[in-house]
């Protein structure tokens, strides 16, 4: 398993963000705001390609799916309204390409999805080394091989306030298949979610790039590594068949920040990124195949 700073991740999905997005504001802890994009930046559609970490036990050397390009970081607050409350269903969507929702521009609601790792821009993704979306049956089905740290999820455009919402409902299922490579059993079928904001994001001064966060999370020794700004999260056990999951923000625990380091759920005032990790203990370790279907993502009020 690995949650070490998934607020990490969400600096990765910065690379699925638009280039339209290339400029940030206001990246401080904001009481009222919401937070943005997690793991991912982007431009043209594509892969983007760089070095994404998280887990509680070390970091993951990945990259990830989505569109391309480095950008800058917005920390701008921007607002989901009631009419937000269908995030992807993927209605009419096909292919490889991934579809995105809402805006693009800095201060504006909106994000898609990525992967990791995944293939170096340009080149096809290889489902015997990455993990793999195609969206032919109108939702999110991702296939590929973990042999590394690795997960997916949904990055945000800016720094979300979603806090008219109780939290997030999507159906998901999904398998784990053994490789026969590596030591160990294969874990059980299995994805942990968490919701990165602001509070237990690493700050900009402890961060290898400081445009890649709206953190205010400072590490208690000073590095980001050391487990002390730790995002929220939840275990959900995934079954062969689609099951309707309904994730409050109350339900998404054990977030940590010096100096209380008491756990906590995130702010929903101050979003950054939603991620879903796969387990993985390190190097040696079983590799298996997974085959994970997600449709109908959605706000909820319930």
């Amino acid at each position: 398993m690995f949650l070490k700073t998934v607020g990490i991740i969400a600096r990765f999905s910065l690379l699925v963000l638009p280039v339209a997005a290339m400029t940030a504001v206001n990246c401080g802890d904001s009481g009222s705001g919401g937070t943005a994009g997690a793991t991912g930046t982007a431009g043209a559609t594509g892969s983007a390609g760089t070095t994404g970490r998280g887990g509680t036990t070390g970091t993951a050397g990945s990259t990830g799916t989505g569109t391309g390009g480095v950008a800058q970081k917005d920390c701008t607050v921007a607002v989901a309204a009631a009419t937000d409350v269908n995030i992807l269903d993927w209605t009419g969507a096909s292919g490889t390409t991934a579809p995105a929702f809402g805006g693009y521009m800095p201060g504006t609601y909106g994000g898609g999805t990525y992967e990791y790792p995944g293939p170096t821009q340009g080149s096809p993704c290889d489902p015997t080394m990455h993990l793999c979306p195609n969206f032919d049956g109108q939702n999110w089905h991702i296939t590929g091989r973990v042999h590394n740290y690795s997960g997916f999820g949904i990055y945000l455009t800016s720094k979300t306030d979603a806090s008219l919402f109780t939290g997030l409902s999507f159906d998901i299922q999904g398998t784990f298949t053994a490789t026969g490579a590596g030591d160990g059993g294969v874990a059980a079928a299995s994805v942990t979610m968490s919701v990165t904001d602001s509070p237990h994001e690493v700050d900009s001064a402890h961060t290898a790039d400081a445009r890649m966060t709206c953190g205010t999370c400072a590490p208690a020794n000073g590095n980001e590594y050391d487990g002390t700004c730790t995002t929220p999260s939840k275990v959900i056990t995934l079954t062969a068949t689609a099951t309707p999951t309904v994730v409050k923000w109350t339900d998404l625990t054990g977030g940590r920040r010096p100096p209380s380091f008491t756990g906590e759920s995130p702010n929903p005032m101050q979003l950054t990124a939603i991620a879903f990790s796969l387990p993985w203990t390190g190097t040696g370790a079983a590799e298996y195949n997974v085959d994970i279907t997600i449709d109908n993502l959605k706000y909820t009020t319930n």
